[in-house]
């Protein structure tokens, strides 16, 4: 997913996040139906006197839950690129762990190789021999936008 902003005249933000499978609240609804579901199950089991199946499905409820969570929060992953009128800036961003990249836009050039069979495509921000990879974790389709993009603004 790319969105790109425009700050001022000469300010461009292009944040560029991967596909998330689901969004928090679907996960959320999606894991209470489960839960109810397994306490129905549970409330059966113990009408016909099968004590021993419920403490299992108490366990795959938590387990699940936790499953949900951590994918939610591996999820929170994001690139955020801001070209101005001299400078541009990139930034990974992790939860709270930001890695940042700062160029000169004069002596920076972005390169876009495109797919090949064995290889998908990237797209790369350098100057001089130091390069970095932005879109590694979208699909190409994104990819190709996101070229076409800095191709507009560049």
């Amino acid at each position: 997913m790319i969105e790109h902003k425009l700050i001022d005249k000469e300010l461009h933000q292009i944040i560029v996040r991967p596909n998330p499978s689901m969004p928090w609240p679907q996960l959320k609804k999606i894991y209470s139906i489960f839960a109810c579901f397994i306490l129905i199950i549970a409330i059966i089991l113990s009408t016909i006197n099968l004590y021993l199946a419920i403490p299992f499905y108490g366990v795959e409820v938590i387990f699940l839950g936790y499953a949900l969570y951590i994918s939610s929060l591996r999820s929170t992953y994001y690139e955020e690129v801001k070209i101005s009128r001299f400078d541009i800036e990139v930034s990974f961003v992790k939860r709270k762990e930001k890695l940042k990249f700062k160029y000169v836009r004069q002596w920076t050039n972005f390169q876009y190789t495109s797919q090949t069979r064995t290889q998908p495509s990237t797209i790369s921000i350098g100057s001089e021999n130091k390069k970095i990879y932005i879109g590694q974790k979208v699909n190409e389709s994104d990819r190709k936008k996101l070229a076409k993009l800095f191709k507009t603004i560049s």
